[in-house]
């Protein structure tokens, strides 16, 4: 099995750092067989993270039809009764899978399963969310609707699928890395989970080449020379762990080279970041991604590539420092130098509400302008290409108490936080 490629060698790139989430597990149950799996898994990631768990459940909300012209489905929220009634199943759930069940808290929402989980773990900063992957995971069709897939293409928070034979820490564990800032945080987030004792083979595919051209051999080897040291790199960021943990690169295609490895080593679990932040990733998630969530053999543990762009926004925050506090009567004019100053820099915007409820806006979209209207007393975030050619977004803040403009030790604006009623905004650039 090989195929010719344009270029063997390209460059690997630094990390630029990044903060965890710090939130719960999110166990995400529908009470069937396939979601007992999530359950064991969970009680014993509690115990090796020090984490709470909280336990999602989504109703499909009651459809009334109304009838008239056409006839037009009006959902309707599902009534106490039928909310008791799944709660107590969900507690029998517990106390049947986990052998000392602890008190986990459960949220039971209505509406579309992933979509209202992936809500659930952003409001609460969730740090990972648990699914039992089941045997429908396999063949299952990449926008054919299944709850993991859903949860990767509309949320920012890692999702373990977990196969029914994993019922212990994961001790045999495959990562794959391209040496991305992706892949890398994809490592970080999985080495908390894992048992002290795991072995874990950090795993590059590297591109295939026809064998026998002495100028593609000689590329190829050097790609792999620097492999070598791109792998060194990315071990010496991860840092001192009690795990074992080696490389390999394999040539071949990344989805097919991943699941003959995975197999041939016997691994429980296997890692895998997906690529960028946009409407695209959503949707096609990563040939890798989705290649393993159909065909790889056990558990899997997929991180957003969106889920590394928001921690690294983060970390910048965290490491710097609100310097300067826009004077009210000049918000209009300070506000409009201040999107002159950053025209274009990507922008991450995210709301804060009661000082922990997190909810992202979006991420990676350029800046365009920033405006107060004092009359609506509103401030006006504009995004896009411009105001004029193109798709753009516009965001609108009522009511601001404070504007502070965050800087970091070189002087340079790294973004700005917003207070108003019940919480603040944040816009961190890139």
């Amino acid at each position: 099995m090989t195929t010719k490629t344009a270029t063997l060698a390209r460059p690997f790139p630094a990390y630029t750092g990044a903060v965890l989430p710090s939130g719960p597990l999110l166990v995400a149950s529908d009470l069937s067989g396939e979601s007992d799996a999530a359950y064991p898994i969970a009680a014993r990631l509690a115990i090796q993270t020090g984490a709470d768990v909280e336990i999602v459940s989504v109703l499909p909300p009651y459809v009334m039809p109304m009838y008239g012209f056409d006839a037009v489905p009006i959902p309707v929220e599902v009534d106490a009764g039928y909310r008791t009634t799944r709660a107590a199943a969900l507690l029998a759930q517990q106390r049947r899978l986990v052998k000392e069940p602890s008190v986990w808290s459960t949220a039971i929402v209505s509406g579309e399963p992933g979509r209202e989980t992936t809500e659930r773990a952003r409001l609460l900063n969730a740090r990972l969310i648990i699914a039992g992957r089941g045997r429908h995971a396999i063949g299952q069709r990449l926008l054919g609707g299944e709850t993991v897939l859903r949860m990767l293409q509309l949320g920012d928070t890692p999702v373990l699928a977990v196969a029914p034979s994993l019922t212990e820490l994961p001790h045999r564990v495959v990562i794959a890395t391209d040496f991305s800032d992706f892949s890398e945080y994809a490592a970080r987030v999985a080495l908390p989970l894992l048992a002290p004792e795991a072995h874990v083979t950090l795993m590059h595919v590297a591109p295939v080449h026809e064998r026998g051209d002495s100028r593609l051999d000689a590329r190829a080897m050097a790609y792999r020379e620097e492999s070598k040291s791109a792998f060194a790199r990315l071990r010496a960021r991860l840092g001192d762990t009690t795990q074992h943990i080696d490389d390999v690169v394999i040539d071949g295609s990344p989805t097919e080279a991943l699941v003959e490895y995975v197999v041939a080593c016997g691994a429980d679990l296997v890692v895998s970041a997906t690529h960028g932040y946009g409407f695209f990733r959503r949707m096609v998630l990563g040939s890798t991604a989705a290649g393993l969530l159909r065909r790889a053999p056990c558990s899997i543990l997929v991180v957003p590539g969106s889920a590394q762009v928001l921690a690294a926004t983060r970390a910048r925050t965290a490491s710097s420092a609100w310097t300067r506090s826009l004077l009210p009567h000049a918000f209009d004019a300070e506000l409009a130098a201040f999107a002159v100053r950053n025209a274009g820099r990507r922008t991450t915007v995210e709301i804060v509400q009661n000082g922990h409820a997190t909810r992202t806006i979006g991420q990676a979209m350029p800046l365009v302008s920033a405006s107060y209207d004092a009359h609506d007393q509103a401030i006006a975030l504009t995004f896009g290409s411009s105001t004029f050619d193109g798709a753009h977004l516009t965001h609108a803040v009522a009511t601001p108490g404070s504007i502070d403009v965050m800087v970091d030790d070189a002087g340079r604006e790294q973004g700005m936080r917003i207070v108003h009623p019940g919480g603040y905004t944040t816009l961190t650039l890139d």
